[in-house]
Order: structure tokens, then C-alpha cells, then sequence
């Protein structure tokens, strides 16, 4: 599920939802959305490792710690780092702590009908091969088209109710 249109798409509607709470511009959400899949560019390379752990993440939240101005930004791009690499760990696995350890964490968490019964189905563990079984993704598929309506009309209750509370006040 986590295609590059998931990536952008969760990642901007969750900052888009909370950007008033935050005190985040939504213009910033929008414009760092490529980096929601920079860890992608790793395919190239050890695909799932190079950019696919928890010290990618790690490096602009250094700078959001550390650093007086731009926090925002810093905070964005980590939030962006950290969604891909979950995303991809219920998608097949992720080299989370790559270069120490050269092997992948992964997670499957379904729910399976099957003559009238559900099967919860809950796989976790550490693999030596990424776990998904076809050979490829597509970049919009329609479970990608679902998740976009919902989460569109997530953001616009959001603002709604916010724009009907600045006006009661």
C-alpha cells in the first residue's frame, strides 16, 4: 500500500489536520512534500537501507532540537523521514537500523474474511528478505483513491470546524 502517492498523500493530510494546533504554515507542509519520498531514491543503491532507517529521521531532528530558527521545517522534514520508513515497514520491511544490523523489521497486520469468518492476522518479526509477495506497486491504485477521499474529508471537517470556531469566539 505504501506507494509513492501514499507516502506524499498521509504524510501532508496528518500535517494539513494538525497545522493550526501546531502553529505549522500550511504553504511549508506542501512544499517539503518531495521529502515524504527522498528515502526512496535508495532503490538505486541497498534498496530499503541506505535511506530507509531510523537515523535518516534523526538528522533534521538534530536540527529541530538544536536549532533556534526554522524549527518547523526541521520538524516537517523529520515527520516526513519518519512516516516513509513506518509506512514501509507494514509494507514488506525496512533495514531500520542499517549500517549495524543487515536485516529487515517488518510488520502485517490484516484482517482476512474467509466463509463468513474473520481472521485477524498480525506477522511481525526480522527477515532476511523484504516480505511483500508481487514485484511491483502501482503509484495510484484504487485502495490509494479511498484513502486520498477519506483523508481530503478528514482535512476539510478539520478546517471547517476550525473556521466555525474562529467565527463563535
Amino acid at each position: 500500500m505504501s506507494s509513492l502517492f501514499s507516502h506524499i498523500f498521509i504524510s501532508v493530510t496528518i500535517l494539513l489536520i494538525f497545522s493550526n494546533r501546531l502553529g505549522i504554515d500550511p504553504k511549508k507542509i506542501i512544499i517539503l512534500c518531495p521529502v515524504s519520498i527522498l528515502p526512496d531514491i535508495d532503490i538505486f543503491f541497498f534498496h530499503r537501507a541506505l535511506l530507509h532507517n531510523i537515523f535518516v529521521p534523526l538528522i533534521p531532528f538534530l536540527f529541530f532540537v538544536f536549532m533556534k530558527n526554522r524549527r518547523d521545517v526541521y520538524g516537517i522534514m523529520c515527520f516526513y523521514l519518519m512516516s516513509h520508513v513506518i509506512l514501509d515497514i507494514f509494507d514488506g520491511g525496512v533495514y531500520l537500523l542499517y549500517p549495524f544490523y543487515y536485516k529487515l523489521f517488518y510488520m502485517q497486520v490484516e484482517l482476512m474474511f474467509r466463509h463468513d469468518v474473520i481472521i485477524p492476522i498480525i506477522d511481525y518479526g526480522i527477515s532476511n528478505k523484504i516480505m511483500n509477495n508481487g514485484v511491483a506497486e502501482p503509484m495510484i491504485s484504487s485502495e490509494n483513491i479511498g484513502i486520498a477521499i477519506l483523508l481530503t474529508i478528514s482535512v476539510l471537517i478539520n478546517k471547517i470546524y476550525g473556521i466555525n470556531k474562529k467565527c463563535r469566539s
